[in-house]
């Protein structure tokens, strides 16, 4: 039992040689899951991902990196940290839980698992820190979208008249998807007194119970709207809302 324990902290120790950015040594696997970021495919190297079971892993720094977090292991703690701007997000070996910006605290049942002095992470792992995830097994592929991005796809694709585009991409099956007209006259019902569409200005989201509702004000020519988005576990939409906002609206409630 002793021996078995010394073998493990060594591991660790061999993994970050004791503190530091995690380093970039090859991972020697055949290619499995190919991953999109942001819309943006994840070139990679040398580690690829592979699946533990049915979940895809990821390579945790690679995959952080392109969403502009720098990742760091303490190997005296078996802390990971990850820093974008000002936001942070801790978590240990073994640990239960994800500790966000130093005061939210998210559980986290799943695993991050080490290979060959490399750190990988499974898909639930970014749905926990706020990300908009999907995984589509017959086409081996990964998405992982920022809550703005996503958001910003779907008004996108409203703005361009691609409706049908629209609700094949993004919308769930199992969901009682509404017909082509109903998201039309949903669009121009906003987009008609609003006038020309320039983008998103904000986003905010939450996850309750496994779901995820994004909500984005808009900004137009004329005045602003609200677009609410609830995602399902798998990051596909269940339903989808616009409203218009007047911008003295916005101010007053800046929350919404």
């Amino acid at each position: 039992m002793k021996n078995r324990i010394v073998a493990v902290f060594l591991s660790v120790l061999l993994l970050a040689a004791g503190s530091g950015v995690l380093t970039g040594n090859s991972v020697h696997a055949a290619p499995g899951v190919n991953i999109i970021v942001n819309g943006q495919a994840l070139q990679l190297d040398g580690p690829q991902t592979y699946t533990s079971g049915t979940t895809p892993m990821l390579p945790l720094r690679e995959t952080s990196e392109i969403l502009k977090y720098k990742t760091t292991f303490i190997g005296a703690t078996g802390q990971f940290k990850l820093n974008r701007f000002q936001e942070t997000i801790e978590f240990r070996l073994g640990g239960k839980e994800i500790l966000l910006n130093g005061k939210d605290r998210v559980a986290f049942t799943d695993s991050i698992e080490l290979k060959q002095q490399r750190a990988y992470a499974p898909l639930s792992f970014f749905r926990a820190i706020g990300l908009v995830t999907s995984y589509d097994p017959a086409k081996a592929q990964v998405e992982i979208y920022s809550p703005e991005v996503a958001a910003g796809a779907v008004a996108g694709l409203l703005a361009a008249g691609n409706y049908t585009g629209l609700r094949e991409r993004y919308f769930a099956v199992e969901a009682e998807q509404p017909s082509l007209p109903v998201i039309q006259q949903s669009w121009e019902g906003v987009s008609a007194p609003a006038g020309q569409y320039f983008g998103v200005k904000s986003t905010e989201s939450r996850q309750h119970e496994g779901n995820m509702t994004i909500t984005s004000v808009l900004s137009f020519s004329k005045s602003e709207a609200l677009l609410t988005l609830e995602l399902n576990t798998s990051g596909k939409i269940v339903k989808l809302g616009l409203a218009e906002l007047q911008a003295a609206e916005v101010l007053a409630n800046p929350s919404k």
